[in-house]
């Protein structure tokens, strides 16, 4: 509960039309909750933060697919594999656009 307040009052202090900020936030909110088991929030936080930065046409393509392939990883741990694979599959696929074939994630990738 001090953790959600303390994120929620960071979250206050971004202004409103920084939207890069507040997708940033968010993400971390999100690997906060996945990281102490709280799933179920880290889904939300992440899901508040996809949604922002597909709305966001200067969003950086290999943020937005971080921020999927967690959303994928979380969906996973919560039992929903079936939903993870499409989050997962952009990820890659934005991976494999913007980055050099040998780079380290796309070996990831393809195990």
């Amino acid at each position: 509960a001090e953790a959600d307040r303390f994120l929620l009052t960071s979250l206050s202090l971004i202004a409103e039309d920084d939207s890069h900020e507040i997708t940033v936030a968010l993400h971390n909110w999100a690997t906060n909750y996945q990281e102490s088991g709280r799933i179920e929030k880290a889904i939300e936080a992440y899901g508040q933060a996809l949604e922002m930065k597909r709305a966001d046409p200067q969003c950086d393509s290999l943020s937005l697919s971080a921020t999927m392939e967690q959303m994928g990883y979380c969906l996973i741990d919560n039992g929903e594999s079936e939903k993870a694979l499409p989050f997962l599959e952009a990820s890659l696929l934005l991976c494999k656009e913007h980055l050099p074939e040998e780079h380290l994630d796309l070996a990831l990738g393809e195990l």
